[in-house]
């Protein structure tokens, strides 16, 4: 079904999915929908590719806000209304101020407050379904550091992605389809071809069950142990066979491998112009304005000066985009990646993160020794991140196996 068919189907509000007792009806679809087009993040997918991925985040998210009202968890229009505040504070803005600005980009400022509203309650459910349960034994970070000493972990590791998924409860064709197709994507990307574009032609091929992308650079702690286990034997662009998860099937790239600053840790002073694609500016917009701002700076106009004129982050752009001093970890993947392996004093092209488009320049570098103490909370830190994200996955992979989906109209074509 075309996207345009799509459109016009769910103008009339049915029910397109019943979630247990709960319903997604298709105003819902639409928002959503518009809201992913609205922003167009890097590797979003297109036409019916995306339909299914946005009845599946709404699907996603019933389920968790279903198990957040069993177990209590709400959050008051006290709470609500600080988050609210804390946010307009944070772009310099009164709550009528990001009313208005909300309401000149199409935003409806109720349906946005209880998005948040939604969120809060999400991440509070995580946190004590998953966060609060985490344990990291003294014995866990006894071994991480002594495989950092040894070389085998001291590493970060910058990695293709191409997950080609698997429904929970799907039936031997359904996963001996996904397996050749995975492997498919590892033999092509073996050819030479790059990830992206084995990407893009499997999905032109018309199949939809496949995403990918960048993960950025991460040590072995900073990602799933199904990743770790594989990645830490590979050579600089090495491509693994299939690896198995809850959700599907993985093929990972190896771009680049670093050391990691141990015992030493490196810090890096920063600043940065930010372009926000978070206010409903659409990704290609806010691309063409940083473009421009990229010009202007490569051209000798002066970065301080610029970023208070311009950028959407007001909490640096009051301070010339200064973001101060930052180590490994404090940032998106992408920043991060970008931030150190950049010279001081040198500006990058504008890069894309979850906040919006960015233009950064290295201001200063230094290198500080670890105390113990410092690396042992880095480790467990590391370690709780790790089996965070593991956990998380499994766990929403059940909750959506053992919930009852029905889809109807047009999303039926999505089973």
């Amino acid at each position: 079904m075309s996207p345009v068919a799509v459109s016009e189907e769910v103008l009339l509000d049915s029910i397109i999915a019943v979630v247990n007792e709960d319903i997604i009806l298709s105003s819902e679809f639409v928002r959503e929908r518009a809201t992913l087009i609205r922003q167009n993040p890097p590797n979003l997918p297109k036409g019916e590719k995306l339909d299914k991925a946005v009845i599946e985040r709404l699907i996603a998210q019933s389920l968790q806000l279903q198990k957040a009202a069993e177990r209590g968890i709400r959050i008051d229009d006290s709470s609500l209304q600080r988050t609210l505040e804390d946010m307009a504070r944070n772009n310099k803005m009164t709550i009528s101020q990001m009313r208005e600005s909300l309401n000149r980009d199409g935003i409806n400022f109720l349906e946005f407050r209880e998005n948040i509203r939604k969120e809060l309650v999400i991440s509070a459910l995580s946190q004590r379904e998953i966060d609060s349960n985490l344990r990291v034994s003294d014995e866990e970070v006894e071994a991480l550091l002594d495989a950092e000493a040894a070389g085998s972990a001291g590493y970060r590791y910058e990695l293709e992605h191409i997950l080609v998924k698997v429904p929970q409860q799907a039936d031997g064709e359904t996963v001996s389809t996904a397996l050749a197709v995975a492997r498919s994507v590892a033999s092509d990307a073996r050819d030479g071809i790059p990830f992206n574009r084995v990407l893009q032609t499997q999905i032109r091929s018309g199949y939809t069950d496949i995403e990918g992308g960048n993960l950025g650079s991460r040590s072995l702690a900073n990602m799933p142990k199904l990743f770790a286990d594989q990645v830490k034997g590979m050579q600089i662009g090495d491509i693994t066979e299939p690896l198995r998860s809850a959700a599907g099937f993985h093929v990972l790239q190896l771009l680049t491998k670093s050391s990691l600053d141990q015992p030493a840790t490196i810090r890096v002073r920063a600043r940065h112009i930010l372009v926000s694609t978070r206010d409903g500016t659409s990704a290609s917009a806010a691309k063409e304005r940083i473009t421009a701002i990229y010009n202007r700076l490569s051209e000798g106009a002066d970065f301080a000066a610029l970023a208070r004129e311009v950028s959407d982050d007001k909490s640096s752009a009051a301070k010339g985009g200064d973001l101060g001093w930052f180590g490994r970890d404090e940032m998106v993947p992408r920043f991060e990646t970008l931030a150190f392996s950049t010279e001081p004093n040198q500006l990058t092209e504008p890069f894309f993160t979850e906040f919006g488009w960015h233009v950064m320049e290295v201001t200063e570098r230094e290198v500080e020794e670890n105390p113990r103490s410092d690396l042992e909370a880095r480790a467990r830190d590391q370690l709780r991140r790790r089996k965070a994200e593991d956990k998380y996955d499994d766990w929403l992979a059940q909750l959506r196996a053992n919930a009852y989906v029905e889809l109807r109209g047009f999303a039926k074509n999505f089973q």
